[in-house]
């Protein structure tokens, strides 16, 4: 695997990125700490596009499972679903 499917890989399992840096082989405090910026803010770089990509991979699969889960009545999911909706209202 390549390294931005790697970070991929890993931001879809929810791991920070200081972890990522240290799975991928980071080692300088510095590197990670430039790493993780790169993560959070660098819009345009490669880097930050796999760490968001797979961030919301897995907000998208989780919000589809909460979905599904309140259209077949859970209490649980329901509020959850509620506040989704909210939330797409609101950014729109």
């Amino acid at each position: 695997m390549n390294k931005l499917a790697d970070i991929e890989e890993m931001a879809s399992a929810l791991l920070p990125p200081g972890e990522i840096a240290i799975l991928i082989g980071i080692t300088s405090p510095a590197e990670t700490l430039f790493f993780i910026e790169v993560c959070r803010s660098h819009a345009a770089s490669p880097i930050y596009l796999a760490y968001t990509r797979g961030k919301l991979r897995t907000k998208f699969e989780l919000r589809k499972t909460v979905i599904k889960l309140a259209k077949a009545g859970s209490p649980a999911a329901e509020p959850l679903a509620d506040r989704y909706m909210i939330e797409q209202k609101s950014a729109e």
